[in-house]
Parts: C-alpha cells; structure tokens; sequence
C-alpha cells in the first residue's frame, strides 16, 4: 500500500499545468481569394488559458471554451528574439491546428498564436504560479 501511495504521488508531481493571463487579443483572417488581413489591434481581454501537458490539451476558456488537443510537440527552437514551442493540435470540431507560444527573450511577455485555415488569434499573456 505504501508503495503504490508513493507512485500515485509521483505520478501527480510530474504532471505541468501552465496557467497564463490575457492582456489582449488581436485577429487576422483569410479572404476568399487565400489573403491574409493586417493583424487587428489589440483588443483588452482578460482570460485565463492554461496548458496541460499531463492531459495534452490547451484551453482558451473564452466566452466560448477552446479546447485544443495536443497531437504532438514540435521541437522548441530558441532564437536572438526569445523562444518558440510548437504544437500540432485538434480545435473542438476537430479541425487540425497549430499553437504556438512565442516568449520574448528580455521580457516575460508572451503570445499565443492559434493557427487555424482561415483564421489566426494573438493573445497576449502573461504566466501565473
């Protein structure tokens, strides 16, 4: 009993969950004819979206919920500018996707990039402990 109580909590303690604050929320579309619009300005939002790679999932809890499934992680990649994780994933309606969080190297400042067909979202967050 005592070692399965110490595999259960080590199991929870290696679980990730990232909680992170929006700042705001910017959007470009696609046009009819394959175009990408300028980038909106950025809009006050307030929100929380957390990570959990324990479950492999995103959520964007919204007005409407997003929930994206973590299909697989792409390499990070780090750059003068800062860092880059990338993931492939699966919206609500099952729609192939990628998320992508950019870090800023000399701020803690970070966006999220959701990647659909016609559509790209910019939040700006921040990470909560």
């Amino acid at each position: 009993i005592c070692l399965l109580f110490l595999l259960f909590i080590g199991l929870n303690a290696s679980a990730q969950v990232y909680r992170f604050e929006t700042t705001g929320v910017s959007l470009s579309v696609k046009s009819a004819k394959g175009v990408w619009s300028a980038y909106t300005p950025f809009k006050d939002t307030k929100i929380v979206i957390t990570l959990d790679t324990n479950k492999d999932r995103i959520v964007v809890y919204s007005e409407v919920i997003q929930l994206y499934t973590i299909l697989g992680y792409d390499d990070p990649k780090t750059n003068e500018q800062g860092s880059i994780d990338s993931f492939q994933c699966v919206n609500n309606d099952g729609e192939k996707c990628v998320l992508v969080i950019r870090t800023d190297k000399g701020s803690k400042q970070k966006q999220l990039y959701i990647k659909e067909d016609s559509r790209v979202l910019v939040y700006n967050m921040n990470y909560v402990k």
